[in-house]
């Protein structure tokens, strides 16, 4: 069995980092040393206090190692020299310093790297429950299988397990750059907005074009206290989430016999959503229940949407959660319509507002 090293990247926060480090001595680990390493990025005002925290902390639990480096690396500098540890140690669990784990995250971990690792459909594993949606500000509700995890195309960075393959096959992938402007156009905008500082949309980008998926519990395993830095202007407490503290036993079922795949978007896939209602086929429906789709990217000849339709076939509510059991279940509205594409629209000056608002917001937040 591969005890994956803890990697933090840290930098100018040394009350987050000592935050975080308390809780990880607190966590429940194996009879088996586990390292510890925090990657420290030059520069910052309170570069001296980081080194002070990291140096002065006792980790009860194995090894611990500090990695100062010499010149700015910035932080997709510092993630990814992170994220080498992978070719060394073979697996890792990388947690950015504004975040707190459960008590139970390593058993967590070492349960979905044995379930998950040598899976080709998996580009990492979330130890964060993803609860809203990105694109809309609502709320994310995963449909209900018999799984303790579920499948989404999206790179969420708030706290994550790597394999060296993983890593590796992601690295492969950067150095073609035109197949990741084609592959940004297919997605939201937002994924081309946001600044440099950031690199989950890239992750992102791969997954989408590699057909690979993240997988994500259902139950948070990290929670992030949204500290002033590289990604905040100001704190924030929006990505605080519940976190499990118990050794339960997970149920993780297979990406292929999963009932709760996702898409970049965030809508269930059109594979995954035939499974529930098997009177759609994958093949010729887009499924779009939140309306971020735009029509110029819709390639099959139907679609289900909320966007208004001239001629629906048919029309569904959107009271019951998550959206997709409106479907499953047949209740009968007027706010999800079943259609031929050419038949839907979108009011474009609205639309085209709404986004640009929201992508400013989330570029603001994220400053």
């Amino acid at each position: 069995m591969t005890f994956p090293t803890i990697v933090i990247p840290a930098y100018n926060r040394p009350a987050a980092l000592l935050r975080l480090l308390n809780s990880l001595n607190q966590a429940w680990y194996p009879e088996h040393a586990i390292g510890l390493e925090i990657v420290i990025d030059a520069g910052g005002t309170n570069q001296r206090d980081v080194v002070t925290v990291a140096t002065q902390f006792d980790w009860q639990h194995g090894r611990k190692t500090i990695v100062q480096h010499a010149q700015p690396q910035g932080l997709v500098g510092n993630i990814y020299f992170c994220g080498g540890i992978t070719q060394r140690d073979g697996a890792i669990v990388l947690l950015e310093d504004d975040l707190v784990v459960s008590r139970a995250f390593y058993h967590y971990t070492l349960s979905a790297l044995d379930k998950y690792r040598a899976s080709p459909h998996i580009g990492g594993i979330s130890l964060n429950a993803l609860q809203f949606n990105g694109f809309t500000h609502q709320a994310f509700t995963p449909y209900l299988d018999a799984s303790d995890t579920y499948f989404m195309q999206v790179a969420w960075f708030q706290g994550q397990i790597y394999t060296a393959k993983q890593w590796q096959a992601y690295q492969d992938w950067l150095r073609e750059r035109n197949r990741l402007q084609d592959t940004l156009k297919t997605m939201h905008p937002y994924f081309s907005q946001f600044p440099d500082t950031d690199w989950f949309p890239l992750k992102t980008a791969w997954l989408v074009d590699t057909q690979r998926y993240y997988v994500f519990p259902r139950q948070s395993l990290t929670t992030n206290f949204g500290d002033q830095g590289t990604h905040f202007k100001t704190q924030t407490n929006r990505f605080q989430v519940p976190l499990q503290h118990s050794l339960v036993r997970y149920r993780m079922q297979d990406y292929q016999s999963s009932g709760a795949v996702y898409d970049s978007w965030q809508e269930m896939t059109a594979d995954c959503f035939a499974t529930h209602a098997p009177q759609f086929n994958p093949d010729t429906i887009t499924i779009d229940l939140n309306g971020t789709k735009p029509l110029a990217q819709i390639q099959t000849p139907q679609l289900l949407s909320n966007k208004s339709c001239k001629y629906p076939q048919r029309s569904y509510a959107n009271i019951m959660q998550p959206l997709e059991e409106n479907v499953f279940s047949e209740a009968i509205g007027r706010s999800l319509h079943l259609g031929d594409t050419p038949h839907f629209r979108n009011n474009k000056a609205k639309q085209t507002g709404r986004l640009a608002r929201q992508a400013k917001r989330l570029i603001n937040l994220n400053k």
